[in-house]
């Protein structure tokens, strides 16, 4: 099963060439499979392929290690306080950045 390339373009408010190029680009690294619909010649499904399965699947369990790593010892309560600090900050330095383009610092 895959998605219509259409559909991406359409859903991502992507430039459409820039999905295309970059679908493309992905199938000539064999990580992505692009195939004419049997519906409709004009739409292509699109789909991963095994290669980029296994890529997806070492990079998991490589994240997983790194969180680990990074975030041992904390708990479930000080992950979420983390979090919650960390979207402060992110909306503050988003605040900070809009008054400094008009102005207002």
């Amino acid at each position: 099963m895959g998605s219509r390339e259409q559909r991406l373009r359409t859903n991502s408010e992507i430039d459409p060439a820039y999905v295309t190029n970059q679908t493309k680009r992905l199938e000539k690294m064999e990580l992505l499979a692009r195939v004419t619909s049997r519906e409709d010649a004009r739409f292509l499904q699109m789909s991963l392929t095994q290669k980029a399965r296994s890529e997806i699947t070492k990079l998991s369990i490589k994240r997983q290690a790194l969180n680990s790593t990074m975030l041992g010892g904390l708990d479930e309560e000080s992950l979420h306080y983390l979090n919650k600090r960390l979207t402060s900050i992110a909306k503050n330095c988003e605040l900070a950045s809009q008054k400094l383009s008009i102005g207002l610092l």
